[in-house]
């Protein structure tokens, strides 16, 4: 069996295993459009429970799934969005969006030492500046929430729809380079 030919799976496969399906390219060639389908797929499909997750700032997965809003905590697809459409789920379709700043500071709340010395970076001028205003920072906590999330083990698949962008958002942006290390064969673009 050739390389290309045991790194093709199945949707059924990327569940079982618990992997992260990537989507990325330039814009307007169906990222979030094709996250939003492979999400909803396995849902209705399999008894599973699958996470697309946008780190793009356009907002447009929400209208792609027809519900009016979410945001950086997953919330659950009613199963009344498939029943509406004809279809009786299997599985568990959830969504979550983003937001820079809410990671960062759950990030900063998750090691911190103590209340005292959250609160105190919290309020600092210059991590608000590096959380608010520096281009970088929304793809380093993009890739720390990913793997927050993938390390949790509370999604059979996990799909992250991403903005558009000249370089790679799978670059090896993360301290601990995961994308590259232990997501090294699962991810497809």
């Amino acid at each position: 069996m050739s390389r290309a030919t045991s790194r093709a799976r199945t949707l059924e496969q990327l569940c079982m295993a618990k992997e992260v399906v990537i989507s990325t390219g330039s814009g307007g060639v169906g990222k979030t459009t094709t996250a939003a389908a492979i999400g909803a797929v396995a849902a209705a499909n399999l008894d599973v429970k699958v996470l697309v997750l946008t780190v793009d700032p356009a907002r447009r997965l929400a209208s792609a799934l027809g519900l009016e809003r979410f945001g950086n905590t997953e919330v659950e697809v009613p199963a009344e969005a498939f029943t509406d459409a004809g279809v009786e789920p299997e599985g568990e379709l959830w969504v979550a969006m983003l937001d820079t700043k809410a990671s960062w500071d759950e990030l900063i709340g998750l090691h911190a030492p103590d209340a005292e010395t959250r609160d105190a970076i919290l309020a600092n001028p210059l991590y608000q500046n590096i959380t608010g205003k520096f281009v970088q920072s929304h793809d380093y906590v993009a890739m720390e929430r990913l793997y927050e999330i993938h390390a949790s083990g509370r999604y059979d698949l996990i799909v992250v729809d991403t903005p558009p962008r000249a370089t790679p958002w799978t670059s090896s942006t993360h301290p601990r380079g995961w994308p590259t290390s232990s997501l090294r064969g699962c991810c497809a673009g």
